[in-house]
């Protein structure tokens, strides 16, 4: 039977469920709330996994900033093994669109100056997230927190993982982790880039369909960036610049989302009201990928669908993830 009790926090409630473990909201005895990651057993048995995420939270427990839901401790070691962070409650960012739809050009942003800042957190702790994208940015009425750094390399060291190796989501990913599977800096900012195009227009960055077929227009299409205010555009196209030394640094995409507003301040979204359906994909018959390019060997579901830290509410589960060894 799994403890009520990790450390100084009592489990109160289950916030998420993930790939690796399942997320609950706890509480200290002087009532600070908290998010509490307990590693699912078949995860904890593994040793690389155990050392991976080990190493990746000695790095992410460095990481206190702007806009970065901060971990707070943990114990690998224990026989049920935990991670603790701040609570951030608010949705996910992927909640936030499918409720509301594509958000206003100030929006966009808003949006993107916090993570860009976030990002900046991130990499200046010596640390890359990996994993950037809708479901691991949780909004609030003050600001956004990025979320689940480090976990994503942590769960592609293990077997369990079909044999280790590239985890992610799909049209997030950058062309060296698909290639090269490496992680830099500049792939954070790939992603964000994907994500800011995913908030302006609610398309898809890199289109729908199978793995293979989005992969494949990350590699030799590019991306869809019809319907995107010109004043936006050029960041965003340069934050996908496939080669990673050309795409801006946190701070350029910062400064270059810092300029005047050109439109009116977005209205209150409706709360309850469903969006309307997304644009559906005009991806042409062109864009099928060769087989010689496809650079995964399958599209099991990967990675964590629970952030680390956050209150999910009616949570919109993000499936599309990846791996040539899932998370």
């Amino acid at each position: 039977m799994q403890p009520r009790t990790f450390g100084p926090y009592t489990v109160l409630s289950v916030l998420g469920v993930g790939r690796t473990g399942r997320v609950h909201l706890g509480r200290t005895d002087k009532g600070r709330r908290v998010a509490v990651r307990v590693i699912r057993p078949e995860f904890a048995a593994d040793p690389r996994f155990r050392s991976c995420l080990q190493k990746e939270m000695e790095i992410v427990s460095g990481i206190r900033g702007p806009g970065v839901a901060a971990l707070l401790g943990g114990d690998l070691e224990a026989d049920v093994p935990w991670l603790a962070a701040e609570y951030v409650p608010g949705p996910s960012l992927a909640t936030v669109l499918a409720r509301c739809g594509p958000l206003s050009v100030d929006g966009v942003r808003r949006l993107g100056v916090d993570l860009a800042e976030a990002l900046t957190t991130i990499h200046g702790a010596g640390a890359v997230h990996h994993d950037l994208k809708p479901g691991n940015v949780l909004v609030t009425a003050a600001d956004t927190r990025v979320v689940d750094a480090g976990i994503a390399r942590a769960a592609a060291a293990s077997p369990l993982t079909r044999g280790g190796g590239l985890v992610g989501t799909p049209g997030y990913l950058a062309p060296e982790q698909l290639l090269n599977r490496v992680s830099l800096p500049a792939s954070d900012v790939f992603a964000l880039g994907s994500l800011l195009l995913h908030a302006a227009t609610w398309r898809e960055p890199f289109g729908t369909g199978d793995v293979a077929a989005v992969l494949h227009r990350v590699l030799r299409v590019g991306p869809d960036l019809r319907g995107l205010d010109p004043g936006i555009a050029p960041v965003v196209a340069a934050c996908l610049h496939p080669d990673p030394v050309q795409r801006p640094s946190p701070e350029e995409v910062r400064e270059g989302l810092m300029a005047p507003r050109t439109s009116p301040p977005a209205a209150e979204p409706p709360s309850d009201e469903p969006a309307d359906e997304p644009p559906a994909d005009t991806a042409s018959a062109d864009d099928a990928p060769d087989p010689d390019d496809a650079p995964v060997a399958d599209d099991a579901p990967v990675a964590d669908d629970a952030p680390v830290a956050g209150e999910v509410e009616d949570p919109v589960r993000d499936d599309r993830r990846v791996a040539t060894g899932s998370a």
